[in-house]
C-alpha cells in the first residue's frame, strides 16, 4: 500500500460510514415498532430481575416487577415460557432503560433500533476487514460493504434486531475465524469463543462454527501433521465457547447440563412448533410442511438481481474448482489439499457453512414463515461470493481494459439500485421485492409479518380525522394493539383495538399476514359495509389497506 492509499482508505471509509450513519439515524424513527418490541422488552426486565434476585439487589428486583406488571398484553408470551431466547441485547437495554429512568415507551423501543442499526454497520466494518485481508482490493472490497449494508431486507431489518443482530454478531466471528486460519493465535481464538458465543444466544445456528473449526484443523492436519497441537487449540476454544455460553444466558445458571441439552431440542425435532398457514407463490402451507423450494425462492426474489446473478456465478465457479481440487487429491501431489493458500482456505470455509447449512435445513425439513429472516446472515456469503466473482472477473480480464470498465459499471449499478430500492421502499425496506417478479405475484407472499406499518396506519388516520376518537377492527393475524406504542400518547388515547369485532368497528386494518388459509377460513373477511378509503402500495406491493364503516 503506497502512501496515498494510506491516507484516502480511511478518509472513504469515513465519508461512507458518515453518510450512511446520519441518512439513517435521521430517518429511522419512521419505521414503526414490530409486534415482537414489547416481548422483547418484558424478556429483558424479566432476565434482569432474574438476575437481581440471585444477586438479591432488592430495589433492582422491585423496579423491575413493577414495569413488568405495567407491560399488558393478552397476546404476550411469558419469558418464563421461552427461556431460550437470546437476551444479549434485550437485558442490556433493560438495565440502561431503568438507570436513565426512561418512561415514554417509544423512546424505549427507538434506543434499542438504533443501537442495533449501530451495531450492524459496526459489524459491517468487520466485513470489510475480511474481505480486504482476502482479496486485497479497497475499491472492491468497498462496493462490497456497501452492498452488504444496502441489501434492501437486511438494511430494512437492521433495526428491528434479532435476525440481522445474529447476522452482526456471526460476521464479526467469521472475521476472527479468518483471522486463524493465517495464525492460530490466542487472542483471535478467545474472540473467536467470545462472539461465537453470543451468535449462539441469539441463535442455535451459531454451532455450525464449531463444527467448521473442527472440520478445518482435521484437513490442515493432513497437511501439517501437528494432531496434538490441533487438539489443543480446539479444547480451549471449545471449552470457551461453553464457558460464555453459560455466562451470557442466566437461563444455564441452573441446572447447565440439561438446560444446555434442552437449549439444542430444536435441531433434533426442528419440524415440531406453531402449525401455521403461511401464503407461498400463491398458495397455503402449514409452516411445516413448507415446499423444497421455499427458502430459494424467497432468497431468489429479495435479493437485488445483479448481486443475486453475481453470486451464483462466483459460487458455481468455486463449486467446480472444489469439486476439481477433490478430486485431483493424490499422495504423491506436492498440494494434498483443498486449498493452496491462506486466501483459498477463506473461500472453503465460507462454501462450507453456507453449503452445509442450507443441507442441513433441508435433511431436517426445518419450519419456516415469513421468507428467509431466520436465515439472513446467509447474506454474508451472498456478497461474499459476488464479490469474488467480480475479483474473478478482474483477474481473468485484467488486460482487456474494456472489460474492466464494465466491470467497474456493473458494481456502481448494483450499489445505485440497492440505494434506490431503500429510498423506494422507505421506511419498509423489510418488505422489498426484486425485478424478478411481476406486481401481481409479490403480493402472493407473505408481507407485513412485524406489522410495521401500524404506525403508518394510525399517523394516517390521525392526520384525516385529527382529534377524532374511532375504535378498530383487523382483519389479520396482527395484534394491532402493540403498534400504538410506536405513536405519541397524544395520538395513541384516540384509538381502541378490538380485534375482529367488524361490527362495532369504524375502521378496519389489513395486511397481508394471516394464520390460517383465508380462502378456506373466512375470519378475515370485509363486511359488505365497509369500502376501502386507502391503500399504501410501494412498487406493487400492497403493504396495507384502511377499510371505512359505511354506515
Amino acid at each position: 500500500m503506497n502512501i496515498k492509499e494510506k491516507i484516502y482508505r480511511p478518509i472513504f471509509l469515513i465519508l461512507i460510514y458518515l453518510i450512511i450513519t446520519i441518512a439513517a439515524l435521521a430517518s429511522f424513527q419512521e419505521h414503526g415498532v414490530h409486534i415482537e418490541e414489547k416481548y422483547h422488552r418484558l424478556n429483558g426486565l424479566f432476565w434482569l430481575n432474574h438476575i437481581a434476585q440471585i444477586f438479591n439487589f432488592e430495589n433492582l428486583s422491585f423496579i423491575t416487577e413493577k414495569k413488568m406488571i405495567g407491560i399488558g398484553d393478552y397476546t404476550l408470551n411469558r419469558p418464563a415460557d421461552f427461556p431460550k431466547y437470546g437476551i444479549i441485547l434485550d437485558l442490556p437495554l433493560a438495565f440502561i432503560e431503568i438507570v436513565f429512568e426512561l418512561e415514554k415507551i417509544e423512546n424505549i423501543y427507538y434506543l434499542k433500533q438504533s443501537i442495533s442499526f449501530l451495531i450492524f454497520l459496526i459489524s459491517s466494518l468487520f466485513f470489510y476487514k475480511l474481505l480486504i485481508k482476502r482479496f486485497n482490493n479497497f475499491f472492491l472490497c468497498l462496493a462490497g460493504i456497501i452492498l452488504f449494508i444496502t441489501s434492501p431486507r437486511i438494511f430494512g431489518d437492521s433495526f428491528l434486531y434479532k435476525d440481522v443482530l445474529f447476522l452482526s454478531f456471526f460476521v464479526i466471528s467469521l472475521y476472527y475465524f479468518f483471522n486463524l486460519t493465517e495464525n492460530l493465535n490466542k487472542r483471535d481464538l478467545f474472540l473467536f469463543a467470545v462472539f461465537n458465543a453470543i451468535s449462539f444466544n441469539l441463535r442455535f445456528f451459531a454451532a455450525f462454527l464449531p463444527i467448521v473449526f473442527l472440520i478445518f484443523l482435521i484437513l490442515k492436519n493432513f497437511k501439517d501433521k501437528k494432531i496434538v497441537k490441533y487438539f489443543k487449540i480446539y479444547s480451549i476454544y471449545f471449552f470457551l465457547v461453553l464457558f460464555f455460553i453459560v455466562l451470557f444466558s442466566p437461563y444455564l445458571w441452573t441446572n447447565t447440563f440439561s438446560n444446555l441439552i434442552e437449549i439444542f431440542r430444536p435441531l433434533k425435532n426442528a419440524s415440531i412448533g406453531e402449525d401455521i398457514k403461511i401464503l407461498f407463490n400463491g398458495n397455503f402451507y402449514s409452516n411445516r410442511y413448507v415446499p423444497e423450494t421455499y427458502l430459494f425462492t424467497w432468497i431468489f426474489i429479495t435479493t437485488p438481481i445483479i448481486t443475486l446473478i453475481l453470486f451464483l456465478f462466483g459460487y458455481i465457479f468455486y463449486v467446480r474448482k472444489f469439486i476439481n481440487r477433490f478430486i485431483n487429491l493424490k499422495k504423491s501431489a506436492i498440494y494434498n489439499d483443498l486449498w493452496r493458500s491462506q486466501n483459498e482456505s477463506k473461500d472453503f470455509i465460507s462454501f462450507l457453512i453456507l453449503t452445509s447449512f442450507v443441507f442441513t435445513l433441508l435433511i431436517f425439513n426445518s419450519p419456516f414463515y415469513n421468507g428467509w429472516r431466520l436465515v439472513y446472515f446467509l447474506n454474508i456469503f451472498i456478497i461474499y461470493f459476488a464479490v469474488y466473482q467480480i475479483n474473478n472477473l478482474s483477474i481473468l480480464f485484467r488486460k482487456v481494459l474494456i472489460t474492466k470498465k464494465l466491470l467497474v459499471i456493473i458494481t456502481i449499478l448494483a450499489i445505485i439500485h440497492n440505494v434506490i430500492s431503500l429510498i423506494k421502499y422507505h421506511p419498509f425496506q423489510s418488505y422489498y421485492f426484486s425485478e424478478i417478479i411481476t406486481n401481481k405475484m409479490k403480493n402472493s407472499f407473505e408481507g407485513d409479518y412485524y406489522g410495521l406499518s401500524g404506525k403508518h396506519f394510525f399517523q394516517r388516520l390521525n392526520l384525516d380525522y385529527q382529534n377524532s376518537k374511532f375504535k378498530i377492527a383487523v382483519a389479520s393475524h396482527t395484534p394491532l394493539q402493540r403498534s400504538l406504542e410506536s405513536v405519541s400518547r397524544d395520538v395513541r388515547k384516540n384509538f381502541e383495538v378490538i380485534g375482529q369485532d367488524y361490527q362495532n368497528a369504524d375502521f378496519i386494518y389489513k395486511n397481508n399476514i394471516s394464520e390460517v388459509n383465508s380462502r378456506l377460513n373466512k375470519k378475515y373477511n370485509i363486511p359488505a359495509n365497509f369500502v376501502k378509503v386507502y391503500e399504501l402500495n410501494i412498487d406493487g406491493t400492497v403493504i396495507y389497506e384502511i377499510f371505512k364503516n359505511n354506515r
